[in-house]
Order: structure tokens, then C-alpha cells, then sequence
């Protein structure tokens, strides 16, 4: 199997399972992928340039490890992982800080992104959210990023770090979303080049985040060299910096008012 700083934690393990240990070696923090619920809910969402961050390491000696186990590595044109520079934090209004320890949900084996957006639509423009977890949520600061947050984490302790969260007025969702143009090209013409490697969901019925929530948990069990056709009721426009993100292209149809199709897909 190939590898590169894109590819998701999960591809790799479901692929090779003593992959736990390789990963685990490089960095304590990846000791917590031998944790059951933590896998559960780190894999799906983390690539290797992802954990390479987390781990304070280069994509290339992350690759370099995998390699050692039978892995085809495809290096980075980057020899090292840099960390964004630090601003300095903003002072905080303590009433006006909104706390989130989601660990109990974590320890109980479920996934707390839900309530995690479903908190962020509550939150006003005037307040921070303030998570507290077992790890920094970096495939959330990735979203949530994506909305125009500024984010800083504060690790505590080794199992316990502190992620804010707080709108930046210096840009727009509008002017977010403008950066995130769709693919162009004949919607018919590239379903069809997929033939029969096609998955369909319908998260019309659904209720904000969780079309969403549903429709990434989807891709990271699409197979490769298949589209995912979504029947939804409009343009999912937080959704698209996320599928940037993970090198996804979408294009999209008008069926009739308050429906139209997506397909996502990767060249």
C-alpha cells in the first residue's frame, strides 16, 4: 500500500494492525492509537501530516517509519513538519467562556463531534468555546478553522489539554467558502465515468451537522476509484473547505427547489 501525508491513520491500520506499534513509536502522544475508543475516534479523522504536527516530527520520518514495515512511502517535497507561529492569545472574558469537557464522552466509547458542533451553533459572536480533551483535536481545529476561528491549544498535562475556540472578524464564511470553488465539467459525464463504483446516501432528512457528520464518515469507507453521490437539500458550504482539505473534488446538480446531488470524489 502506498502512503503519503495524506492518507489516514485508519487506512493504515486496517491495512497493517502492528502499524499501532510503528506509529506509537515515534511519539508518546501516539501511544493513545493502543487505546480502543481513543483509535475509534483519532483514525478516521487524523492523515500522517496531521499526526506529524501532533507529534512534533517531519511527514518524512513519519513516512520513513511506516516504510520500515512494508509500506510504499511517497515523501513530501517538505524534509520537516514546521509548527505555525505563535500569536499572542487574546485575554479572555471569563464569563463569556462557554466549557466543553468532552472526555466523559470519549471514555464512554462515543465520538463527541456532534456535540461539539452542535455547541458551536449555540455559541454567540461575543463568547470562546473552550474544549477540554485528552489530545489536541486537530481535524476539528481543521474545520472549525475553516469558519473563520482562531484556535489556540494549551496542553495541561499529558492527558488533558485545553483548545479555544473563537470567531476572528477579519473574514467572512462568505469569503471563506468563495476560496472553495466547486469542479467544473459535465455532472452526467463524471458519474458516469465512475460505472457501477458508486455509493448514494440521502441526508435530506437530517438535521444539522449530522449530513455532515455522515457524509465524511461515508468517504473514509469509500473504496478507492468510487464516487459518493449525496441527495441533499442545499449546498453543504461548511463541508467543502473540509473536503479541500482531504484533497477531495465536488460537483454538484439542481434537482428542484430544496434538493440537488453531489458527487465527491478523488482524481
Amino acid at each position: 500500500m502506498q502512503v503519503s501525508g495524506n492518507t489516514k491513520i485508519s487506512h493504515i491500520l486496517r491495512e497493517n494492525k502492528d502499524a499501532i506499534d510503528t506509529i506509537a513509536s515515534i511519539n508518546k502522544h501516539f501511544k493513545k492509537l493502543k487505546n480502543p475508543v481513543l483509535r475509534k475516534v483519532l483514525a478516521p479523522r487524523v492523515t500522517v501530516k496531521d499526526a506529524a504536527k501532533i507529534g512534533n516530527v517531519s511527514v518524512n520520518e513519519f513516512l520513513k517509519k511506516l516504510e520500515s514495515i512494508g509500506f510504499e512511502a511517497i515523501y513530501d517535497d517538505e524534509t520537516k513538519t514546521e509548527s505555525a507561529p505563535k500569536s499572542d492569545n487574546p485575554k479572555l472574558d471569563q464569563t463569556r467562556i462557554v466549557v466543553l469537557d468532552v472526555r466523559p464522552i470519549i471514555n464512554s466509547g462515543g465520538d463527541p463531534f456532534s456535540k461539539i458542533m452542535d455547541t458551536i451553533k449555540t455559541l454567540k459572536d461575543d463568547e470562546t468555546l473552550k474544549i477540554i480533551n485528552i489530545f489536541e483535536p486537530t481535524p476539528l481545529i481543521g474545520i472549525l478553522e475553516g469558519k473563520g476561528y482562531k484556535i489556540w491549544t494549551e496542553e495541561i498535562d499529558v492527558d488533558e489539554y485545553h483548545t479555544f475556540f473563537t470567531k476572528e472578524a477579519r473574514s467572512s464564511h462568505q469569503e471563506i467558502v468563495a476560496e472553495m470553488p466547486l469542479a467544473e465539467g459535465s455532472f452526467e459525464d463524471k458519474l458516469a465515468s465512475f460505472g457501477g463504483n458508486l455509493k448514494e446516501i440521502d441526508v435530506r432528512h437530517l438535521e444539522m451537522p449530522e449530513p455532515m457528520v455522515t457524509i465524511l464518515s461515508e468517504l473514509e469507507s469509500l473504496p478507492d476509484k468510487h464516487v459518493l453521490l449525496v441527495n441533499h437539500k442545499k449546498m453543504p458550504q461548511f463541508l467543502l473547505p473540509e473536503l479541500k482539505n482531504r484533497n477531495y473534488k465536488v460537483m454538484s446538480k439542481d434537482i428542484e427547489e430544496g434538493f440537488l446531488q453531489l458527487i465527491i470524489y478523488n482524481d
